[in-house]
């Protein structure tokens, strides 16, 4: 299993699995359920190559051929683990290495779709020593009243001992956000120009300013 990636290792043709209202960043973990025949020819031919596939949003608009558009920044990842179902399903756990922009779409044959990308604006993913101090702590307090909103649960006392890059991350994932708030969260610069934006939408949602143009954060 590979663990550490250079700009050298990463395709500038990538395998895109489009999926709404789901992000995730380096150095994170996606666990995914593979079901659609499209997808799951996307993870045969990926295991038995680089193990690489890019995950990107999609919005609402559809494009030209008939198929949906997706935003131009999302990110690349590994498959650390896949197994199959005995309904035909894969199971894998996609590790994120880099970030990456579309430049365009290709022509294949294949079920699924595949884009010209380019990591030029990201070479700081692939920086695995980076360690930045940021204070959680009002960022745990404020994601425990989203939480408590949404009626949702999650284990605190794990979630408070997470180092904090990692703990912005996975919050920027897993907390209800819109589409395009996730999106913007993704497009941050670095780990803590996120954690501002993190903070001011979930600021936005606590307060009862949950309405889409409220929140459309620049």
């Amino acid at each position: 299993m590979k663990t550490k990636f250079n700009s050298t290792d990463l395709p500038l043709e990538l395998p895109i699995f489009p999926l709404s209202n789901a992000i995730f960043f380096p150095k994170t973990l996606l666990p995914l359920n593979i079901f659609e025949q499209k997808y799951k020819q996307m993870t045969e031919h990926a295991v038995v190559g680089n193990n690489l596939i890019g995950m990107v949003q999609s919005n609402q608009k559809i494009t030209s051929n008939g198929l949906p558009e997706v935003y131009k920044i999302g990110c690349v990842g590994y498959i650390e683990y896949h197994s199959k179902t005995p309904d035909g399903r894969y199971l894998i756990n996609l590790k994120g290495i880099s970030r990456f922009k579309i430049e365009r779409e290709i022509n294949t044959k294949n079920l699924y779709r595949k884009f010209k990308v380019n990591y030029n604006d990201y070479s700081d993913d692939l920086n695995q020593d980076i360690k930045v101090q940021i204070n959680t702590i009002d960022l745990i307090k404020k994601t425990k009243k989203l939480f408590q909103k949404h009626q949702l649960s999650t284990n605190w006392k794990i979630v408070e001992k997470v180092e904090p890059s990692q703990l912005i991350n996975s919050l920027a994932m897993i907390c209800p956000f819109t589409i395009s708030e996730k999106q913007r969260l993704l497009e941050t610069k670095d780990i803590k120009d996120r954690n501002h934006i993190l903070n001011q939408i979930i600021n936005f949602y606590i307060l009862g300013n949950n309405n889409e143009e409220s929140r459309n954060i620049h």
